[in-house]
């Protein structure tokens, strides 16, 4: 729910970036009215500036919390699963660190592509693979257990991010481009040729009169 409540409000932010923009610019010069029109705009379209971070960090004690469970977890030691034999050990094969790593880079991907740059804004694509490669380094470390259920929340994200804000950014992206493409063909001069446009004109006169 707070993955979900988080991709949702992120998406608003979205939305709204071309009238962000024009504010920007209309008051760059006078940043406390750029401050207090965009604060105008975030209550009149019901968007937070807290609301695309603040729920994914609520379950973060949680999160902590479970963590120090399966480290001081002595039941699972010795317990196998799939291709495991020790959900309690880090995986030997490094499959659990490759996939924890895949997990973490497509859902941050996923959302980079699906967010417009503004100018001048920071290049996100290394920060996440720098973050992917980090997860899939500490994933070597930590207990089977603990990379799986990291891995199945990276699932889940991944899912809902596509879904709530990569699929709704293409599907609109994709139509202001026919739209650009419709207004370009009605710009666009239509070329006739005079001996076909006089030889169609006689054509249709032949046809009248019979």
């Amino acid at each position: 729910p707070f993955n979900i409540k988080s991709a949702h409000s992120t998406r608003k932010m979205q939305e709204i970036q071309p009238e962000v923009k024009k504010l920007q610019d209309k008051y760059k010069n006078d940043p406390q009215k750029a401050q207090t029109e965009l604060m105008k705009l975030y209550k009149e379209k019901d968007v937070s500036m807290t609301g695309g971070c603040l729920p994914t960090l609520l379950p973060l004690p949680i999160l902590m919390a479970l963590y120090y469970v399966f480290y001081n977890m002595t039941a699972i030691e010795g317990k196998s699963f799939l291709w495991l034999n020790d959900l309690g050990a880090p995986d030997p094969l490094y499959i659990l660190p490759i996939l924890a790593a895949i997990t973490t880079y497509l859902p941050s991907a996923l959302m980079t592509k699906a967010t417009p740059q503004a100018e001048g804004g920071m290049n996100m694509g290394p920060m996440n693979i720098g973050m992917s490669v980090f997860m899939g380094y500490m994933a070597m470390k930590f207990d089977s257990i603990l990379v799986i259920y990291w891995i199945l929340g990276g699932i889940i994200q991944l899912v809902t991010t596509y879904f709530i804000n990569y699929k709704p950014a293409m599907e609109k992206k994709k139509q202001i481009e026919i739209k650009e493409e419709e207004m370009e063909a009605v710009r666009a001069p239509k070329f006739v040729m005079p001996e076909y446009e006089e030889t169609n004109k006689a054509s249709k006169k032949k046809k009248k009169k019979k």
